[in-house]
């Protein structure tokens, strides 16, 4: 049997203009519409403090509970837990909770927490150093996981902590970041959107793969070290259509809104950013099902390297808005069925069985 090339997944923000009953609904409705459609992960991210139409899942840990029961297949991944304002001993608890209920399926993804940042304060945490914070707090739950006592005391957590370890990310911004996660034994997910793929994001990866080779995960409690794999997983926008014309036609609020943003971040009017232009520098293919494929291939911070190639919801929610839909998000179930039919399978990839 010929090896899958990689796995596929997505990765919402749970946007919403739902209440949060239904919303919840809807988060359950869209895993298992991925589990069918033969996705092999959906993560979830956190966004604390905003309003649901920012991101309806504070605590995603939480919010995939429900998802852990009505699936049974699809991995199920949070990106990233805001590892600096969280009490790492709890973290493992939950997270070992949700493991148990899931069967071995969570994948956990610790980071500082970009976006959140500014909201530090309101957890009695400070911004000064945020690096420093999440090191201090992903030594104590890597140690908590291995059942070592935990911070000087007699006490340990008696639950096996081995299968979550070998299913932990990191999402870094910087070359000494991923070093440092090779360090520690963990995952790269990498595809923050103005990020270029060749200047910024390929010396992130080749610096994770290079010191996995030289040093290993020395940083990693001893008896995770023989179990814990190098694993990338690349974040990207992917809106396959008929035609490209088409496509930048369904993608014009999308377009819209990241030229103002990008215009922000560069010091220039928004006039001056055209359509390709946006697509180039968010990292989004599009196109027809093949030319899709083709930029996907083409991504020099893809493939063959990355394990996972993982398709932000987001974009394919603004398409079906635009049509008419209601901002919910299981509308972007279209998208993903699109992408598993059509796109994926151009790369070679298969539906999970």
């Amino acid at each position: 049997m010929t090896a899958r090339p990689f796995r596929l997944g997505f990765f919402t923000h749970a946007n919403t203009t739902s209440a949060p009953a239904e919303a919840n609904e809807e988060l359950v409705r869209l895993f298992v519409g991925a589990e069918e459609l033969g996705y092999d992960i959906g993560f979830l991210a956190q966004h604390l403090l905003v309003d649901a139409e920012e991101g309806s899942a504070p605590s995603p840990l939480v919010s995939l509970g429900p998802v852990a029961v009505a699936t049974d297949r699809i991995d199920i991944g949070v990106s990233v837990v805001t590892l600096p304002v969280t009490d790492p001993v709890q973290l493992v608890q939950d997270a070992l909770t949700l493991d148990g209920i899931a069967r071995g399926r969570l994948h956990l993804g610790l980071g500082t927490g970009n976006a959140n940042i500014a909201r530090y304060a309101a957890y009695g945490v400070s911004d000064a150093d945020p690096a420093r914070a999440f090191d201090e707090h992903l030594e104590v739950f890597l140690d908590t996981l291995a059942g070592h006592p935990i911070r000087g005391s007699s006490d340990r957590i008696h639950t096996d902590g081995t299968g979550l370890a070998q299913r932990l990310w990191r999402s870094p911004g910087r070359v000494e970041t991923a070093r440092q996660a090779a360090r520690s034994g963990l995952g790269v997910l990498f595809g923050t959107a103005t990020l270029d793929a060749r200047t910024q994001q390929r010396p992130i990866i080749d610096a994770y793969l290079d010191e996995w080779r030289s040093v290993g995960p020395i940083q990693a409690p001893p008896e995770f070290r023989p179990l814990v794999r190098p694993r990338l997983g690349g974040i990207r926008m992917i809106h396959p259509a008929n035609s490209r014309p088409e496509a930048i036609d369904e993608l014009t609020r999308f377009i819209d809104s990241s030229r103002r943003r990008l215009a922000a971040v560069s010091g220039i009017n928004a006039d001056a950013v055209d359509a390709e232009q946006v697509l180039r520098q968010m990292n989004l293919k599009t196109g027809t099902p093949a030319e899709t494929a083709a930029a996907i291939r083409d991504d020099v911070a893809l493939l063959p390297d990355a394990d996972y190639v993982i398709a932000v919801t987001g974009v394919l929610e603004q398409v079906e808005v635009g049509h008419g839909a209601k901002h919910t998000v299981d509308v972007a179930l279209r998208g993903l069925e699109r992408i598993a039919r059509d796109t994926a399978p151009l790369l070679g990839w298969t539906p999970a069985a």
